[in-house]
């Protein structure tokens, strides 16, 4: 059986050509913009945020640090004195 000569193909030809709705389109478009708009503002409000907080941690620890070696020196001087 050729194509020419398929019933189905016939059928098929006869279909309406799929053509999207304007209006469907464009709210399709208008929605996946909006999500797309979303997720690009929560990374760089959470990466500041991280950022503040690894800087805040990190400036925490090297004053301790410098405290406990100042603590230590003054058990050391004390104990010579």
């Amino acid at each position: 059986m050729s194509p020419e000569n398929d019933p189905l193909f016939e059928v098929l030809a006869s279909l309406p050509p799929i053509a999207p709705y304007a209006e469907w389109e464009s709210r399709v478009r208008a929605r996946c913009h909006s999500v797309i708009s979303r997720r690009r503002k929560k990374p760089q409000v959470s990466r500041n945020l991280s950022n503040a907080v690894l800087a805040a941690i990190s400036g925490a620890a090297v004053l301790c640090a410098y405290l406990a070696v100042m603590l230590a020196e003054v058990v050391r001087l004390a104990k010579h004195s």
